[in-house]
């Protein structure tokens, strides 16, 4: 069976994303068709930039963590940038 993760969020607070991308290798192993055996996508949230302070650093590792893990787990990333 073709099985899908879908994640939604907009920001990562966690301390290290290749340590989760390492987790996830170990637990979503290749299977007999060379493929993962789960596929993750994502979907990031537009934030607003409060104060004019940019993108916060936990929204930045939020895309840099699903973009990794779709990509390496055959999935598809989608960073909506705007809020409207």
């Amino acid at each position: 069976k073709k099985i899908s993760i879908y994640v939604f969020g907009d920001e990562f607070s966690g301390r290290s994303v290749e340590s989760v991308v390492r987790q996830i290798e170990q637990v979503n192993v290749v299977g007999g068709t060379g493929e993962r055996l789960v596929r993750i996508h994502a979907v990031g949230f537009p934030l607003l930039d409060v104060g004019g302070g940019g993108v916060p650093p936990t929204a930045r590792q939020f895309a840099q963590l699903m973009r990794v893990l779709c990509d390496r787990n055959g999935g598809t990333f989608v960073a909506l940038n705007r809020n409207d």
